[in-house]
């Protein structure tokens, strides 16, 4: 009798755990391994009068390093020609992890295709992604995206698709060394060409958050001995630190562009003109954070000062430029995060440091902080202002008076951390 209740206790312990793995196998079989969200992005413009000389791209391979926010299991890339006038051709791209200068780790390139096919031809305005790569990726590792393109770019006359202040070396080769392990007597660049976002796959969904601004957004701290390239300083790149540090998962894309005004498109395209293009159009994106308003303050007169003369803008007009941004980014299914101006009464630009500017300036935070037209705000303002002095930045966090330095590009991402963190999900898994 006792071995029969021994037999029958081990059956059923065995029964339950067949059934206990079974039901665990259906379950990570129902786990969706595409839920897609962007990694990394950037926001493209055109070259204008105010930018330097474009670099030469004429049977060339573009190396570019793009440093991503959350983790992934699978990758795919898209590439822009969204300025462009003639197709653009893309005979053969790569994806792979870096190693160091244009060096690859090698065997973690992957060949990027495009529906099934090597090499792509991107039609003018058009923007298109790759087929997923398997391809394991940290968070905020850096990715190298390498690209061969066989026609004169540069010479075609078409307008070339890039962003201007990448703050980042990458690199410009002859022919094609896109599957290269390292290139050959390679040029440097610090633009992005034709890439737009970076996207990864995981079983679980997450939030991506898109920061919209200026050049503070972008990651300029405006003197060129002062200029932090390769160093990731970015408040973006700081804040999708700070996530994963404190044990949240969410994908930080950077969307700033130097120069950004709410109101006109003078040095690119207006933020409400660009919403639907570098905003709504990426993967899974849930929040913006939303930091513009500064130059339409300071430039115009900055402008008028130069011999440009330029029609200045009121802060109710630059309020009702956030309440139109805000409504487009709603209606849009959008949580909307607002950040406060930081101050720049220590700048050496005209009409950025004056009494008007600074009245100006504190009328659109009042507005930003207390209307509750945003539903959280980040209050940079607070967070960069000099204590003794709250119309100029602390000395120790700006670099020019206008842009934050590295350390202050930091306390943005703490205090955007602190003000977002309730509401981004746990980390599910170490790596995301």
């Amino acid at each position: 009798m006792k071995n029969r209740y021994k037999f029958g206790t081990a059956l059923t312990f065995a029964l339950a755990l067949l059934l206990f793995a079974q039901a665990g196998n259906w379950w990570m079989g129902n786990l969706d391994p595409t839920h897609w969200t962007a990694t990394w992005a950037t926001a493209n413009k055109r070259i204008t009068p105010f930018d330097a000389p474009l670099d030469t791209i004429n049977n060339t391979t573009l190396r570019q390093i793009v440093r991503i926010s959350e983790a992934g299991r699978m990758v795919r890339v898209s590439f822009s020609n969204e300025f462009g006038t003639t197709p653009l051709i893309i005979n053969e791209a790569h994806v792979a992890l870096r190693d160091s200068g244009s060096a690859i780790v090698e065997r973690s390139g992957n060949q990027l295709t495009f529906s099934g096919s090597n090499s792509v031809s991107i039609l003018p305005g058009a923007r298109i992604t790759s087929d997923p790569v398997d391809m394991d990726v940290a968070n905020n590792a850096e990715v190298v995206i390498s690209a061969y393109l066989p026609d004169d770019v540069t010479g075609s006359g078409s307008p070339v698709t890039y962003h201007v202040r990448a703050l980042q070396t990458n690199y410009i080769a002859a022919g094609n060394q896109a599957a290269a392990v390292d290139l050959d007597s390679a040029a440097t660049s610090t633009a992005w060409h034709f890439l737009a976002s970076v996207d990864v796959a995981n079983h679980w969904p997450m939030p991506v958050i898109a920061t919209l601004g200026d050049s503070i957004t972008d990651g300029d701290q405006m003197a060129a001995p002062n200029e932090p390239i390769d160093t990731n300083v970015r408040y973006p790149d700081l804040l999708s630190e700070a996530i994963s540090a404190g044990g949240k998962a969410a994908g930080v894309i950077n969307l700033g562009t130097s120069g950004s005004q709410v109101l006109t498109s003078f040095l690119g395209e207006d933020p409400a003109a660009r919403l639907n293009r570098d905003v709504l159009a990426q993967a899974g994106v849930t929040h913006l954070i939303y930091l513009e308003g500064i130059n339409d303050i300071g430039l115009p007169v900055m402008l008028s000062f130069l011999g440009m003369p330029t029609p200045v803008n009121s802060a109710e007009a630059i309020i009702a430029g956030h309440k139109q941004l805000i409504s487009i980014a709603k209606a849009a299914g959008l949580f909307v995060i607002g950040g406060t101006l930081p101050p720049s009464g220590g700048s050496a630009l005209p009409g950025y440091n004056d009494a008007t500017a600074e009245a100006k300036r504190q009328t659109i935070n009042a507005w930003i902080h207390d209307s509750g037209a945003y539903d959280i705000v980040i209050d940079f303002d607070a967070a960069l202002a000099d204590p003794d002095n709250p119309a100029v930045m602390s000395a120790d966090l700006t670099a020019d008076g206008l842009h934050p330095n590295a350390a202050g590009y930091q306390v943005m991402a703490d205090t955007a951390f602190a003000a977002i963190s309730g509401i981004l999900p746990t980390k599910r898994y170490a790596g995301n």
